[in-house]
């Protein structure tokens, strides 16, 4: 059905929160035109009061953030998140080749059962496939001959990364961006979000945002662009 009403512009929201405040990047894709950092904001948390939780230790009032995030002008609602380092776990998986979608995902569940220290029930995870080898297709090429290309090709397992975390902390997050009137619809870990700036055409033309470091901007950047651009 066509949409009777569409929006001119779709916008999304990067958050990164730490100890001392909380980095704001908006990015948005017109309809016509490139997609671009709108705008960037440092909120300082010095005196923003603190919700006392298991799962979201030190974070601010979403109250308190629902009222202030006005002052930055952003107005996307969906936005990402990183998940912490400290609250992530990463899996290598040998999958054999030739398995449809479920029968992977039986078989990452499988494996996770053995390794995580806590029960499968409260996981949130996902995964992706990691290439058997770091060269480019033409440097392959030139490297091996074509029958040992098909033969790793044709290789009986199939190697694929698997993070995981806590599905209370999801929630826990999912929650308190409800309460300050957000939606969370992307969270990666920061690596991830990093990666991605360093890959944005437009991430050297970028602007020095007054408050945040580079290594700041560039996750929360990142994050920002993952939620339009994945």
């Amino acid at each position: 059905m066509r949409q009777l009403f569409p929006r001119s512009c779709r916008r999304s929201l990067g958050v990164v929160v730490q100890a001392d405040g909380m980095a704001l990047a908006q990015a948005s894709a017109p309809a016509q035109g490139p997609m671009q950092i709108q705008r960037w904001y440092w909120l300082c948390l010095q005196d923003a009061p603190k919700i006392t939780s298991d799962w979201l230790p030190g974070w601010p009032d979403p109250a308190w953030v629902r009222t202030t995030r006005h002052l930055s002008g952003c107005q996307a609602q969906d936005v990402a998140f990183a998940i912490e380092e400290a609250r992530l776990r990463r899996f290598n998986v040998q999958l054999q080749s030739g398995l449809n979608v479920r029968e992977q995902v039986k078989a990452i569940e499988a494996e996770l059962h053995r390794q995580l220290p806590w029960p499968l029930a409260e996981t949130v995870w996902d995964f992706h496939s990691q290439p058997a080898s770091q060269d480019t297709p033409a440097q392959a090429h030139q490297q091996r001959p074509a029958w040992l290309v098909a033969a790793m090709q044709a290789q009986a397992v199939q190697q694929v990364v698997v993070l995981a975390t806590q599905r209370a902390w999801v929630s826990a997050c999912e929650q308190w961006c409800q309460a300050v009137g957000w939606r969370l619809v992307r969270l990666e870990p920061g690596w991830q979000a990093d990666a991605r700036w360093q890959r944005w055409p437009q991430a050297s033309q970028a602007l020095q945002a007054q408050g945040l470091s580079p290594h700041v901007q560039a996750r929360v950047g990142g994050l920002a662009v993952g939620v339009l651009a994945p």
